[in-house]
């Protein structure tokens, strides 16, 4: 009995014990669990990283990694932060609120990047981090690609369609002016618009200049008109007349003392010419088109000769697709010419051109034949020219075989010597060309190029003194115009352009000459070794204008009466001129030529004038 109330005593104090030992431990964790929430209250609010919001949408969260701070303070339960934060990257800082330091836990995030709705991470509204890294992207330009080079197709004259309320259609210029060697220029210039947009435009010019010699005197007068006439609602007709007429005087050798007339000496040139040019209103989309060109002219050497020539030009072009074209051009001229007292010559030429164009990225070919007819004469001419530009630079390269055939006109042999006497004969030329071109464009302002040919000529013509003792005294000095049979030279030509500003631009041009062989004469009589130009546009402001330009020449080859051949002096000569608005209405301007007063001769024993100053002014009507 005894045991048993022993044992019984013995359970129940086990018991109570342990039920004090159960309850103590409940409320150990009931007190943590109460922390542990009051914690987490204080992350809500010391938190930088979540922000309450009332949207409940999708949004994108941000692919940074988030990193989010917690202050914990120091107490037991800090030992159980692996337990409430299991994360890698753990950083403590010291923050100091009310002098109590506090431990700071930043915490990065690493995790895939993907859509969820943000008010159910962590069962709290939040907003997204706003990622404000800039990502940087690189790109490899190929060199080619950083410039490219201009390659002008075609220009077609258009018309520009100007609104009603604006447009001008009525305006005139007066130009008028006076320099030295009593130099006198007027010129009148006038332009019309009809009802049917048709534009007229026509000038006058009247210019004349007297040297210090008695009959160095010049004097010219020139109508022309252009017009621009419509003929259907897709074509247009450009139409030009023209007459002009040149007086000289053939002073060369010729003494200050002469008393006889001037009509002994009298060079007078008269042209009257028509052109004719039908041509699209727009681009025509069709395959084939065509734009015909007339050319009409007569000319008349006072008491020498009279030359007509008509020429009829038809590029034809059948565009197969973008990259083949097929061009069939055909090329009439005629030409008359009648010597005084000698037996008139005729020329006739008939020209087809049939040739294929192939045009890819940076490569262009065209290759044909030209079958010629000339006075009842069949040839056969090549046609090649290539175009490539060159990979990753900046280089075009141009080559080509070509033969041009040429109808000798009066008109042309006087342009390049006024001091000839009328030729007994006009023979037809050729030259057959094998060049090498390259240009180069270096940026948008400086761009050069070079050019070298390797040229055969037949009937190539040059001009030399003509050999009569007599004949300069009684009727001044002429020059022969003597066709040479076959000559071979090589041909350099270079270009170099330069724009300083939208304002200023430079301009460079050389040709060097240097013939290998000349069958029947021993010079090339007439013909410049070296020639060089230069020319300089500025534009200063809106009102003044100036340009310059100057050019360098070797001396030609020249032979004097008795034969003896010498070559004239080099020659530089220096021009400037300018322009200012006075007004709408008025403008002054003024040039001078050979400022640096050389006394060069271009052709022999005709000394040119010194020092030229001319200036005036130009009114402007407009209505």
């Amino acid at each position: 009995m005894f045991k048993s109330i022993i044992r019984l005593v013995v359970f129940t104090i086990a018991l109570i014990c342990f039920s004090n030992l159960a309850i103590a431990q409940k409320k150990n964790k009931k007190k943590a669990k109460t922390t542990i929430s009051t914690k987490k209250k204080q992350v809500k609010k010391t938190g930088t990283k979540k922000k309450k919001s009332s949207s409940n949408k999708k949004k994108p969260i941000s692919k940074r990694p988030i990193e989010t701070t917690y202050s914990i303070q120091e107490s037991k339960i800090a030992k159980t932060i692996d337990q409430i934060v299991p994360m890698t990257n753990l950083t403590f800082k010291n923050n100091v609120i009310d002098s109590i330091p506090e431990k700071v836990v930043n915490i990065v995030s690493a995790f895939r990047p993907q859509l969820k709705n943000l008010a159910k991470i962590g069962f709290i509204n939040a907003t997204a981090v706003v990622d404000t890294n800039s990502v940087a992207l690189s790109y490899q330009v190929p060199s080619q690609n950083l410039s490219f080079q201009y390659q002008p197709i075609a220009l077609v004259p258009r018309a520009i369609k100007i609104d009603s309320s604006l447009k001008i259609t009525r305006s005139a210029n007066l130009k008028i002016g006076m320099g030295n060697y009593f130099n006198q220029f007027i010129q009148l210039e006038g332009s019309f618009v009809d009802q049917k947009d048709q534009q007229h435009q026509l000038r006058i010019l009247n210019e004349s200049i007297a040297g210090a010699h008695p009959i160095q005197k010049w004097n010219t007068i020139g109508l022309d008109y252009n017009g621009r006439l419509s003929m259907n609602k897709s074509k247009n007709l450009v139409t030009q007349f023209y007459v002009n007429q040149s007086n000289r005087y053939r002073y060369g050798l010729v003494p200050d003392t002469t008393n006889l007339p001037l009509k002994n000496f009298e060079q007078k040139l008269t042209v009257i010419g028509a052109n004719f040019s039908l041509f699209n209103k727009q681009i025509s989309t069709k395959p084939l088109s065509y734009t015909p060109i007339l050319k009409l002219n007569h000319s008349h050497l006072l008491n020498q000769a009279k030359n007509i020539a008509i020429d009829l030009n038809s590029p034809i072009q059948y565009k197969l697709n973008n990259n083949i074209k097929l061009h069939a051009d055909f090329n009439l001229s005629y030409n008359q010419y009648l010597p005084t007292n000698k037996p008139s010559v005729q020329n006739t030429i008939i020209q087809l051109d049939p040739s294929f164009e192939i045009n890819k990225a940076q490569f262009q070919l065209n290759l044909g034949i030209r079958p010629t007819l000339a006075n009842g004469e069949f040839a056969l001419y090549p046609k090649l020219e290539i175009t490539k530009k060159l990979k990753d630079t900046n280089y075009v390269l141009h080559a080509g075989w070509l033969t041009s055939i040429t109808n000798n006109q009066l008109i042309q042999l006087m342009g390049q010597n006024h001091w000839i006497s009328a030729p007994s004969n006009l023979p037809i030329s050729s030259i057959e060309r094998k060049y090498f071109d390259i240009q180069v464009t270096v940026n948008k302002r400086l761009n050069y190029g070079f050019n070298m040919a390797l040229n055969d000529y037949r009937e190539l013509p040059f001009f030399n003194q003509t050999k009569l003792l007599n004949n300069p005294i009684q009727e001044g000095l002429k020059f022969d115009v003597i066709f040479e049979k076959r000559a071979i030279a090589i041909e350099l030509n270079g270009d170099l352009r330069y724009q300083f500003s939208d304002k200023l631009l430079w301009k460079n041009h050389f040709k060097y000459i240097q013939f290998n062989l000349i069958r029947e004469n021993t010079q090339a009589w007439g013909i410049l070794p070296f020639e060089f130009n230069s020319q300089l546009n500025w534009v200063y402001n809106k009102k003044i204008q100036f340009d310059g330009s100057g050019q360098f020449w070797t001396g030609a080859k020249t032979s004097a009466g008795l034969g003896n051949a010498y070559q004239l002096n080099n020659t530089f000569v220096l021009n400037a001129g300018m322009q200012y608005a006075i007004s709408n209405h008025w403008t002054f301007w003024g040039k001078g030529e050979n400022l640096l007063n050389q006394q060069y001769q271009r052709w022999a024993n005709y000394p040119s004038l010194g020092v030229q100053f001319i200036a005036g002014v130009q009114y402007k009507f407009r209505k």
